[in-house]
């Protein structure tokens, strides 16, 4: 009990006076990638409160049966596509690189889609070389778009392209603001969570990532049921980008109507 109120004390307590929505409902997406590998982790990351996107590595040992779990449970599922990265870090299966032709990288996303049919959109796993080509991007875009799908970048490096390649295929798309976990400390992640707070409180919407670490998912099953008591809303991905969809839709209509 100690703590989870010294967590919650940090979290909210430490937060600007002045902190405040600039929107009625500020959201906060949560997604948590690199889900396959580990069963209990995996199960752990599932009994998360609250609407989560999870994110599905292809090919992994665990993945279809988490995959299908969490689409009983009601959970979100988006592809963890592994794309190429300026490290030459190893992708493992499913893997994305610029060697690739358009052929076969679309094959590729294909079958790692067709290996998680419940997932309803992507996001890069790692990706930091591959995410600045527009032209295998393009490539990834085409696949997705073809199949209704939506993408939210994950944004492992500064150049990425990736957002702006998917809204010009028209694809419905959203770009990560926080990573929770690059220091796997409780008080880092209790930090970066803040963050998170922070920025939906000031700008209306924070895109939310971390990982099944046990250190994660403890802040993140005491942390997330505050959010409330803030007057953020936890959002999957879709619902998010559905948001968005509809207001573009409604600006367009009162653009069309403004012209008549």
């Amino acid at each position: 009990m100690a703590i989870r109120l010294s967590l919650l004390a940090f979290c909210l307590l430490s937060l600007p006076l002045w902190a405040a929505p600039v929107v009625d409902r500020p959201r906060l997406v949560l997604i948590i990638d690199d889900v396959g590998s580990s069963l209990e982790k995996g199960r752990a990351a599932l009994a998360l409160p609250g609407p989560i996107t999870y994110a599905i590595l292809p090919f992994r040992t665990y993945s279809r049966e988490l995959s299908q779990e969490a689409s009983a449970q009601g959970k979100e599922v988006i592809l963890h596509a592994p794309m190429a990265n300026t490290r030459q870090l190893e992708l493992g299966p499913g893997g994305l690189t610029p060697a690739q032709t358009r052929e076969q990288l679309q094959q590729q996303l294909s079958d790692s889609l067709d290996a998680v049919p419940e997932a309803i959109g992507v996001n890069n796993h790692m990706g930091s070389l591959l995410t600045q080509l527009d032209e295998p991007m393009g490539w990834v875009m085409e696949v997705i778009h073809k199949r209704g799908l939506f993408f939210i970048d994950s944004r492992t490096t500064a150049s990425t392209r990736a957002m702006s390649i998917a809204q010009a295929a028209g694809v419905p798309s959203a770009e990560r603001n926080v990573f929770l976990d690059n220091d796997r400390s409780i008080e880092a992640i209790t930090g970066e969570f803040r963050r998170a707070v922070e920025l939906a409180l000031n700008e209306g919407r924070a895109v939310v990532i971390g990982h099944p670490y046990p250190e994660t998912l403890a802040v993140l099953q005491t942390l997330l049921p505050t959010l409330g008591e803030l007057g953020i809303v936890q959002m999957s991905a879709a619902a998010y980008l559905d948001e968005i969809e509809d207001a573009k839709r409604r600006v367009i209509a009162r653009q069309s109507a403004a012209s008549h």
